[in-house]
């Protein structure tokens, strides 16, 4: 029996410096404050709290399928969504934040900006969990045969995070202003995506133009697998393909800028 080849010291560097960024990552973001991780449990259960005030009893809004809870169709359209928008937001800065390991640890760049989306992924995931269990218990009926097509879909938001937060993380490198432009385009993209609102509502037009989002599909996916609802499977196929690319696309970008990225940081 051929014994399993002992991996090399290049893979066991790489594995224990990903460790500890991860580890410093999840115990600094809050270091110091009462809830500690806490607020990232908090603070979307807040935003929901004033959405679902708002859209359930000031402007009333429901969604197409009128047996489903307004707050419970939010909740499973809110967490999908931050989970790729706090994956971007923290990957944008994770090369210039750790400007002073680069080029004294030799590991490739794109295990800072990995390090930085997991431990954002981690605590969002574990919310959701929670919700989702919080909806059951609010008599919310969910479908335990839509988990398969619900991990599926959390990987294709998961990968589009990963991809657009390696891309903005290198464009951070050499121009200091893309952090600014990412939070402001996260807020167009939250009200351009099926968080709020249900696809089946919109005009015509405006849900063509939804269908060019690649975070539609699966944020519908979720929803609609958990619920136990029609899953817009070829749509969703589809977005999970446009993952791939972006993920190719970013891995290119990131060979490309590596011999300039310690010049500028």
């Amino acid at each position: 029996m051929n014994e399993q080849a002992a991996p090399d010291a290049g893979t066991v560097r790489r594995n224990a410096v990903f460790l500890a960024l991860l580890r410093r990552d999840l115990s600094e973001r809050h270091q110091g404050s009462l809830l500690g991780i806490g607020w990232n449990l908090l603070q979307p259960l807040l935003q929901l709290a004033v959405l679902s005030l708002v859209f359930t009893h000031l402007l009333p809004a429901r969604s197409s399928t009128g047996h489903i809870p307004y707050a419970a169709f939010l909740a499973l359209g809110l967490w999908p969504w931050q989970i790729f928008a706090n994956a971007l937001l923290r990957g944008t800065s994770a090369l210039t934040d750790n400007a002073a390991l680069i080029g004294k640890v030799a590991v490739p760049h794109s295990l800072y900006v990995l390090a930085r989306v997991l431990g954002s992924v981690l605590p969002d995931l574990a919310g959701m969990v929670l919700v989702v269990l919080a909806i059951t218990v609010f008599g919310v009926p969910l479908s335990l045969a839509g988990l398969p097509v619900t991990v599926l879909a959390l990987l294709v938001i998961l990968a589009y995070g990963v991809a657009a937060a390696m891309i903005a993380s290198v464009l951070q490198v050499f121009l200091r202003d893309v952090a600014f432009a990412v939070g402001q385009l996260l807020t167009l993209g939250f009200f351009v995506s099926p968080v709020l609102y249900d696809r089946a509502q919109l005009p015509a037009a405006f849900a063509v133009v939804l269908g060019f989002n690649p975070l539609a599909a699966p944020i519908e996916a979720i929803r609609a697998g958990l619920l136990g609802l029609p899953v817009p499977s070829l749509a969703l196929g589809a977005s999970a393909a446009g993952a791939l690319l972006a993920l190719l696309l970013a891995r290119a970008l990131f060979v490309r800028a590596r011999p300039h990225i310690e010049d500028f940081l």
